[in-house]
């Protein structure tokens, strides 16, 4: 059971510094970016799709997409704008299920490892009997190992999964207010994004 434990601390170690990378603010919000793309907003419009078309980050994506319809009317780019939103959310989620499969399975893996070591003493102790105290503690106190391991895999997954998750959240928010601010200022007369 040490192999899938291993394995999991590998997944988990890479998973979550991945993650931790592209979840920052200025990877998915570069200023400079930004600012241009609200400059554009106000000071020439009909330049905005070749704009977001340069761009990388989630905002640009959304409005590049919506962009594609144009021209259209208001709920048609709001909902092609929300499809593609729905897009970036699971970009931004992506090896969190895995995360939070490791948290369920680990400690399992190293019961599982537990109760197999026991049955491996045990078997031992029914052939040799149980003279050698010392040889029945060793092997009892090596088969409770995976567990250890199990719980000390689950633990830092459960907390990285958790801390993940929510900054998730938190950046699916944000994009979702600035994309709303921009549908604002291309459709001033249309009731705002969120509240749709």
């Amino acid at each position: 059971m040490m192999i899938p434990l291993a394995l999991c601390f590998f997944l988990i170690l890479v998973i979550t510094l991945e993650r931790v990378f592209v979840l920052r603010q200025t990877y998915l919000f570069p200023t400079h970016e930004i600012k241009q793309l609200y400059q554009t907003l106000e000071s020439n419009r009909e330049a905005l799709p070749e704009i977001v078309g340069l761009h990388r980050h989630p905002m640009a994506r959304i409005l590049s997409y919506g962009f594609t319809f144009m021209p259209t009317s208001a709920s048609s780019f709001k909902e092609a704008l929300q499809d593609q939103a729905r897009r970036e959310r699971h970009f931004l989620e992506r090896g969190l299920v895995i995360l939070e499969i490791i948290v369920g399975v680990a400690p399992l893996f190293g019961l599982l490892g537990t109760a197999l070591g026991m049955i491996d003493v045990f078997s031992h102790v029914s052939l040799e009997g149980v003279g050698r105290a010392e040889a029945l503690s060793r092997g009892i106190s090596e088969a409770l190992l995976t567990t250890v391991f199990g719980l000390s895999i689950g633990i830092p997954a459960l907390i990285a999964f958790n801390l993940l998750s929510r900054k998730v959240d938190a950046l699916t928010l944000r994009i979702e207010e600035e994309i709303s601010l921009c549908f604002h200022h291309l459709f001033p007369s249309e009731p705002n994004l969120q509240k749709a």
